[in-house]
């Protein structure tokens, strides 16, 4: 049963090591292979990054409201008058 276990951290080592040399071995392969210069590619994953954002920050305000205590506050109000007005009650200004 030792031998098992010393095979399985040995097994678990290697997993590690060659995870680590492959992700060496990418970047450099991917460094290498670059169609822009490094400048070029950070200005493009910023303006990406900034897109993204802009986007994400439109979503969030077309889903949820800006101001939600004031959107219930009207909503609040336009019920009670639509209400008076089932009551037959006068407005209320």
């Amino acid at each position: 049963m030792a031998s098992r276990t010393s095979n399985n951290s040995l097994d678990g080592g290697l997993l590690v090591l060659g995870l680590i040399v492959g992700l060496v071995a990418g970047g450099v392969v991917g460094l290498l292979n670059a169609p822009r210069s490094g400048r070029a590619t950070r200005n493009q994953i910023s303006s990406s990054v900034n897109e993204t954002g802009e986007s994400l920050r439109h979503t969030v305000e077309r889903v949820a409201p800006s101001d939600p205590i004031g959107e219930s506050i009207a909503e609040g109000k336009a019920a009670a008058r639509r209400r008076r007005a089932e009551l037959g009650l006068p407005e209320v200004e």
